[in-house]
């Protein structure tokens, strides 16, 4: 069992246990797997391409043809970012005849992609 889980209280000052805090903090911090989703989102946001893809993606859907234009990058290196991204589940893609559009995606994943760009993009609104 990891030591995030013992019985055994690390601290053994009498005045620091307190269980009713630590459950309330227990209760409002992610589980491991609410973690382990969240740190995915971070490391895909971790690379500038995808975050600028991400935010042409939050503004509408566009096939990568367009994306590649606008970023002035090769196809096939903004699908890949496309790929990575569509495997975290951050962004979906439909198929419309040859042409395949993408779009942040639904899933928990794509909607906190999208809260987080819309905090970053008001926030520097205000300045």
């Amino acid at each position: 069992m990891p030591e995030l889980y013992r019985n055994t209280p690390v601290c053994e000052d009498p005045q620091h246990i307190d269980q009713t805090h630590e459950q309330r903090i227990l209760a409002q911090i992610p589980d491991e797997d609410a973690a382990v989703d969240i740190a995915d989102l971070f490391s895909q946001l971790g690379d500038s391409t995808r975050v600028r893809l991400l935010s042409m993606l939050a503004m509408e859907p566009m096939c990568v043809c367009e994306m590649a234009d606008i970023l002035r990058m090769s196809q096939p290196a903004v699908s890949h970012h496309l790929r990575m991204l569509r495997q975290s589940g951050v962004v979906r893609f439909k198929k419309d005849g040859k042409r395949a559009f993408y779009s942040l995606s639904e899933s928990k994943s794509g909607r906190m992609a999208r809260q987080m760009l819309s905090v970053i993009h008001n926030d520097g609104e205000e300045q």
